[in-house]
């Protein structure tokens, strides 16, 4: 008959429970940490712009329901990434609330996306865009991007290319929108045409020759206006060889070095990085070092 070493036993019993307890500890806290990268994309876009909050909601419905994802593309297929979708709600971001009205634009069974941190196999990008009026003129909107493979369920941050093509093609919708509205105005403000009785049209009334000194202050004052308003969006190149970044850090692809004296537009403020376009339509992003404001 054989002698069981009960105090043995016990000590294995009280190691494996132990064990067993620190797994699920750690289990716990690896679910914790997974569902930690959700909370946000890496290089979110945070920017105010001059429109009222309808103004910003309209533009960025076009956005969300143009079918598009920008600044991404399949690895090795078509340039442009097709077959996005509007969705109500995601959970790629993590369940905690932020301000503000949210939209989601969502493309799935996507082929490795460019622009993603280390991403691979097949998955679903998910954009989300939060808008919050700041004043009756004035209204930010938050951009950022992230893409999860469908089997691993591992989330590939985005580098920042697309939440700045998301921005630019929102600024476009948005300026097409003002300007749109703007000459619908001029144009409800303008006197109907009047016709004589024979079907001419009147001449009108020649402009004397000599102007006003008020009209003359008027046209001096739109022109340094128009002057203010250039130092502030535009920028030139300090020295040469300055790299314009496909994305907003310093690892990031170079899409073509600048020549000195370059004027460039700034269309979009970061904390160290100005997103712009140049006079021959290449569009990325410079270091505020890099540039300097028009004398």
């Amino acid at each position: 008959m054989p002698i069981w070493n009960t105090g043995a036993s016990k000590r294995s019993g009280v190691r494996l429970i132990m064990a067993l307890a620190s797994l699920l500890v750690l289990t716990g806290l690896a679910s914790r940490l997974d569902a930690s990268k959700h909370s946000k994309s890496e290089n979110p876009i945070s920017m105010s712009v001059d429109a009222t909050g309808a103004e910003a909601l309209e533009a960025l419905q076009q956005v969300v329901n143009d079918g598009i994802i920008h600044g991404t593309q399949q690895y090795a297929k078509e340039n442009t990434l097709y077959g996005a979708h509007a969705a109500q709600s995601s959970s790629a971001f993590g369940k905690k609330q932020e301000p503000g009205k949210i939209f989601y634009k969502v493309a799935q069974h996507v082929l490795a996306p460019r622009n993603f941190h280390e991403s691979s196999a097949i998955g679903t990008i998910t954009v989300r865009y939060i808008v919050q009026p700041l004043s009756a003129s004035l209204t930010n909107i938050r951009i950022d991007a992230v893409y999860i493979e469908d089997d691993r369920r591992t989330l590939h941050r985005s580098e920042g290319v697309v939440e700045s093509a998301e921005f630019t093609e929102f600024k476009k919708c948005l300026e097409t929108l003002q300007a749109n509205r703007n000459e619908d105005q001029k144009d409800a403000g303008k006197p109907a045409r009047l016709q004589a009785e024979d079907g001419t049209i009147p001449r009108a009334p020649e402009t004397r020759a000599t102007e006003t000194p008020a009209a003359v202050a008027t046209v001096q004052q739109l022109q340094d206006r128009v002057r203010t308003m250039r130092r502030q969006v535009e920028r030139r190149v300090k020295a040469p060889g300055a790299e314009l970044k496909s994305a907003p850090f310093r690892s990031a692809n170079t899409i073509v070095s600048l020549a000195a004296q370059t004027d460039v537009v700034v269309m979009v403020i970061t904390s160290y990085w100005f997103g712009i376009e140049t006079a021959d339509g290449h569009r990325g992003w410079i270091h505020h070092s890099q540039v300097e404001s028009l004398p």
